[in-house]
């Protein structure tokens, strides 16, 4: 036809498109029957489909109708419901292939979601945090998700993780424990905890008024079992508060203390937490009591007392209180019963017991601002950090506190303070000042007697002047001025301290 038409054709591209649509005409009488068949899916049943798997596994996915499985893009196309129930074996298996081979190749972040993650999944697609994308998935997406077959769409779904290195859990006294109560049948069981439950309550049915002290120890140590046989539910919840009221009225309060305590830490949210709590308060003021009168390290002949330590178990009850409940009834009680003891236990100037006082006031100050406690806290806040004050010889910032302190006392809670609190805030101010104008004055006397550093005294000798010219140091200060004003400054850097304050 060229040879024909070419001799008469002048211009080259008249022959280009010729040839061109020539091509296409005799390509498309002679084009395979699967690929004529993509024009127009309602054709698409029964066409032969080439060998190469991704053209395979995509008729199986979309047209083949000797299987029964229609065209999803024809018209009145039924739902995926009935699609999945008329897919033959044959078919999934081949979909199952398909993606296992995309599978190896597929980074991580192209891969689908998981169906419990949220409408707002954050992906990173690369190392570089600029890349990050927020990819929204519908409501009604994630919906269908969870309704269908976890299998269909997560390819890492019940696979075993791998665990990189040694499990150091397993050496977890509690896990070691609980392994071994499973071994010799002692592991979890709701129906031997429901056992456990009721024997427990049969016995307390039988004393009502709570006053045979051998029965409610006898039902504590069912309602522990029980909760033991089902941890982490409503039924141990209920199985602690019960066993730790039990050990409670039989007057076996550190086991009452124990059951409390695991009570309020693993279930701060529960119903009985408020009447824990203040179970809690008592055994702490009785065990403080008892530490007070007794004096001794060890009661192992009183079942009300712990073994040792008594002062120590009534902080911890204290702490368990403001530490786990810090909004409960009675968490500034908690802190300020325990401030107080330490106050009491401080027997002499300088003892660090005076310091742990203050703490526990400054924290009752801080989370309690709205307490009923909070006027006497400051008060003997302030009693405490000048105690707590070891002399000159050692600078520390407890004075300083300590006059804040005063000075807040004497706005803040004008009104709250009678003539005699009022006369006592006002002379521990001046004794504050007092210490604080001392501790400068030995820092200019060391420097002025036993360096001869007559600048680095004069220093102290002036602030003393400036800042605290109502003392008996001020008036020092000027004297011993006046005496070195003549005198020259020749240190020696051999000379100096790394501490000047040091004694030697």
């Amino acid at each position: 036809m060229l040879l024909i038409f070419g001799p008469m054709m002048k211009h080259t591209g008249f022959a280009v498109l010729v040839l061109l649509v020539f091509t296409l005409g005799c390509q498309s009488t002679h084009s395979p029957h699967w690929l004529s068949a993509s024009k127009n899916n309602e054709h698409y049943l029964g066409q032969a489909v080439p060998d190469d798997p991704f053209f395979q596994a995509l008729h199986a996915t979309q047209a083949p109708s000797q299987s029964g499985f229609a065209n999803p893009f024809a018209p009145n196309a039924p739902t995926s419901e009935t699609a999945n129930q008329t897919m033959t074996d044959a078919e999934r298996e081949r979909i199952q292939r398909l993606a296992t081979a995309t599978r190896d190749n597929m980074p991580d972040y192209l891969k689908p979601l998981n169906p419990w993650e949220g409408p707002f999944v954050n992906r990173n697609r690369g190392r570089d945090l600029e890349q990050d994308i927020i990819r929204q998935v519908g409501y009604d997406h994630v919906a269908a998700r969870l309704q269908s077959d976890t299998s269909d769409y997560d390819w890492d779904w019940g696979k075993e993780v791998p665990q990189k290195g040694f499990d150091w859990s397993a050496l977890d006294p509690g896990n070691l424990v609980s392994r071994m109560r499973e071994r010799i049948g002692m592991g979890p069981d709701e129906n031997k905890a429901n056992e456990s439950m009721q024997k427990g309550r049969e016995i307390l049915l039988s004393n009502p008024d709570l006053r045979d002290q051998k029965k409610n120890i006898e039902a504590a140590k069912h309602f522990i079992e029980a909760a033991k046989r089902f941890p982490d539910s409503v039924l141990e919840e209920d199985a602690l508060h019960l066993a730790a009221e039990c050990y409670f009225f039989a007057d076996d309060y550190p086991s009452a203390f124990s059951a409390y305590q695991r009570l309020v830490i693993k279930y701060q949210h529960s119903k009985h937490v408020d009447n824990a709590v203040r179970r809690l308060f008592k055994i702490g003021q009785y065990w403080e009591g008892e530490a007070e009168r007794s004096r001794t390290f060890f009661s192992f002949w009183n079942r009300s007392l712990p073994n040792y330590d008594t002062f120590g178990f009534a902080k911890k009850a204290y702490e368990t209180i403001f530490i786990h409940d810090p909004m409960g009834p009675v968490s500034d009680d908690a802190l300020m019963a325990l401030a107080t003891a330490y106050l009491k236990r401080g027997r002499h100037q300088g003892d660090d017991h005076f310091n742990q006082a203050a703490f526990y006031y400054q924290r009752l100050r801080e989370d309690h601002p709205s307490s009923p406690h909070l006027a006497k806290a400051y008060e003997n806040e302030l009693f405490a950090r000048t105690r707590a004050y070891l002399g000159p010889e050692h600078p520390s910032n407890t004075l300083a506190e300590a006059r804040k302190l005063a000075e807040i006392m004497t706005w803040q809670f004008r009104e709250e303070l009678d003539s005699e609190d009022k006369e006592a805030v006002l002379g521990l101010k001046e004794s504050i000042l007092n210490k604080e104008a001392e501790q400068i004055w030995a820092t200019g006397q060391f420097w002025d007697i036993k360096k001869r550093h007559y600048d680095a005294a004069r220093l102290s000798y002036n602030r003393l002047v400036a800042e605290y010219p109502q003392t008996e140091f001020a008036e020092r200060a000027r004297q011993r001025l006046i005496q070195i004003e003549h005198l020259g400054d020749k240190p020696s850097i051999f000379a100096l301290p790394v501490n000047p304050l040091r004694r030697e």
